[in-house]
């Protein structure tokens, strides 16, 4: 009587290798998925940590911006302005005080003027010292722009565009992780669809004490089921695909959603930042011009009153004084276009602050339309992640009432799970298409 082969090891038979191999395939797939997936949502989770970095440093970036704005162009340079204008109007009028008493008082009440704002400044100021004062231009207000934003240099050093890069660098390795994700369940999908030998199918031997994992399916295969279970085999592993896959692509809809968010924020902060900012340069170039625009109509009314008149000693210096009148105001309207001009890097100002200040009320529609396209985004993205939540939920149902019905084998009831899941690939298509 021929011996029976060898088996090896007790529990090491060809027929029990494979069956353990099947399984330990399925739990190393669902493993793999578990682990693509906790890695991704941590890699979202750090994206939106960035994104929510980000506004937080273009909030603090830009309202230092506001106020170094409101506090240069709004306290310091309007006065700035009123000592430079009084300065070169004495200096105008210096080379004719001499000749009459009309310019010696307008002479002296310019020269105090300038004298006196100065003196009475703290040292800090912009007027309180000649670093700023250029002698025939006015006073370097971007200069000292600069030097205001120098004081806090940590602010001006924020970078949110960085910081939003570095989000979606996370943002890309979370979709890494998540088509990591998704080939493992394609992998699950086709290893549990793809016809075995017939040994395969056979369970594991008995007689000895079964291992806790042995006789496990965890992913339904329609490969080994019977011929009666097989569709209804092949339904109910398509509804676990669904729910594998449903979660990521949630994942990615919540962070799409968290970046839209961030941007739609960024660029309201940035919009309101340009609006205040380039506002208060505009407003005090605005009223510097009018000064020399007034100064000049002064010095041609001074000029009418007396234009008629004979040619006494008193008309003639008038005249020579609405002369100089005439050359101050010109020059008023240079120091104005000086004082008032956008600053530049080159001024030593921050980038944030130059594309605040340098902004035209024609600039803002693009800037809103951007804000309102991000938000539209952000919109989109939430609204996605809900559908696909409904469709999780679906999903779900489907799950329970296919494994009810298979255990039980009430086959004819399958059309119910199959409806349900129908529906739920049917949100999930429309969903990610639209």
């Amino acid at each position: 009587m021929t011996s029976p082969a060898p088996t090896g090891p007790a529990g090491s038979s060809p027929s029990r290798r494979r069956f353990c191999l099947r399984t330990r395939v399925q739990f190393g797939l669902i493993a793999a998925i578990a682990l693509a997936t906790l890695l991704a949502t941590w890699q979202f989770k750090k994206a939106g940590d960035s994104y929510q970095d980000a506004v937080a440093e273009e909030l603090k970036l830009h309202a230092a911006v506001q106020e170094e704005a409101r506090h240069v162009y709004a306290d310091e340079a309007p006065l700035a302005f009123r000592v430079a204008a009084a300065t070169t109007r004495a200096e105008a009028l210096e080379a004719l005080k001499d000749d009459g008493r009309l310019a010696a008082s307008e002479f002296y009440l310019a020269e105090q003027e300038a004298v006196s704002l100065r003196h009475s400044a703290v040292p800090e100021s912009i007027i309180g010292t000649d670093q700023y004062l250029d002698p025939r231009k006015g006073y370097d207000v971007p200069r000292r722009l600069a030097h205001q934003e120098e004081r806090t240099p940590g602010v001006y050093r924020l970078s949110p565009d960085k910081t939003m890069a570095e989000g979606d660098s996370w943002a890309a390795w979370g979709r890494v992780s998540l088509v990591v994700a998704g080939a493992a369940i394609l992998s699950a999908l086709v290893a549990a669809s793809v016809l075995r030998p017939e040994a395969w199918r056979d369970p594991p031997p008995t007689g000895r004490r079964r291992r806790f994992l042995r006789g496990i399916d965890p992913i339904p295969q329609p490969a080994t089921a019977s011929s009666a279970h097989r569709r209804g085999t092949w339904m109910h592993l398509l509804v676990v695909v669904l729910l594998f896959l449903l979660p990521l692509l949630q994942l990615a809809a919540a962070s799409g959603e968290q970046r839209a968010q961030a941007e739609a924020s960024r660029q309201a902060l940035r919009l309101g930042a340009a609006i205040v900012a380039s506002g208060q340069r505009q407003a005090f170039l605005a009223q510097a011009v009018t000064a020399s625009h007034v100064a000049d109509i002064r010095a041609a009314a001074r000029e009418a009153a007396v234009l008629y008149q004979e040619d006494t000693p008193g008309a003639v210096h008038e005249r020579a004084v609405a002369a100089a009148e005439t050359r101050h105001a010109s020059r008023l309207r240079l120091t104005a276009e000086y004082m008032g001009r956008p600053p530049g890097v080159s001024d030593g100002v921050s980038s944030a602050s130059v594309v605040a200040l340098r902004a035209r009320p024609e600039d803002w529609p693009e800037m809103r339309a951007e804000q309102n396209r991000q938000k539209d985004a952000a919109d989109a993205a939430g609204d996605r992640g809900l559908y696909l939540a409904a469709a999780t939920a679906l999903a779900v149902v489907a799950e329970v009432l296919a494994a009810a019905f298979l255990e039980s084998g009430r086959l004819s009831r399958m059309a119910w799970p199959t409806a349900i899941a129908a529906l739920s690939l049917g949100v999930t298509t429309w969903t990610m298409l639209g």
